[in-house]
């Protein structure tokens, strides 16, 4: 597996854990993206460098955060376009590290589910998304056809899952509902956690990535 992190706006790839594979095998990557106020160091704790055969990064949100369109916190608002950072991640790990262009992911909890979001709907790098805790406050006029797996506690009291201000919400948001954020994306598969508040999971990778590892980039 390749591990990345990203600071002060640049990508750095770490050593493989394992041998660099032949520039004629490409690898599937997954970008995981932190909530507000994490970095990239705290997204290792979700669990995908367990997963096999791939390629990860973990980048670092401008201040702990992501502009994800309509919030949140430094990234939204000092204006970064996190859309172009992240595609130039990508870019820098294609050229580089032997990744699949067709087959880059991005998994994301909180703003870091909005980001997946935002990302899906202002680029078409993606093959899929998988998004936990978080909701769409990006405009989605022309997504095609990217994966969407989304999972959501019913009991979230920070992004509620009918929307509007979450009596613990860190931003104030007024977030817009699951089935709304997801409206963009009508195959979308939708994962209700029943009794389950604002957090990941264990066995969420699993989850996850059983249902993205065979989305494909369309041409």
């Amino acid at each position: 597996m390749i591990t990345a992190v990203w600071a002060v706006g640049l990508a750095v790839a770490c050593a493989p854990a394992t041998p660099r594979p032949a520039a004629s095998v490409l690898t599937p990557l997954v970008v995981v993206l932190h909530g507000l106020g994490g970095t990239g160091a705290d997204a290792h704790g979700y669990g995908w460098d367990a997963v096999d055969g791939v390629a990860v990064a973990y980048p670092d949100g401008v201040g702990g955060s992501w502009n994800a369109g309509g919030c949140c916190g430094p990234a939204h608002e000092r204006g970064v376009d996190d859309v172009a950072r992240l595609d130039a991640l990508v870019a820098r790990m294609v050229a580089e590290d032997g990744v699949d262009p067709d087959r880059v992911y991005a998994v994301g909890f909180s703003n870091g589910a909005m980001m997946a979001y935002a990302w899906a709907c202002g680029s078409h790098t993606l093959a899929g998304i998988g998004v936990v805790g978080g909701a769409r406050v990006a405009p989605c006029p022309d997504p095609g056809s990217v994966a969407v797996v989304a999972v959501h506690g019913d009991a979230d009291r920070s992004v509620r899952i009918g929307g509007g201000v979450g009596p613990r919400s860190a931003t104030g948001y007024d977030y817009p509902s699951f089935d709304e954020s997801l409206a963009p994306f009508p195959d979308a598969e939708r994962i209700v956690l029943p009794g389950v508040g604002h957090e990941w999971r264990p066995g969420t990778v699993d989850l996850l990535w059983e249902r993205l590892r065979t989305a494909v980039r369309p041409a």
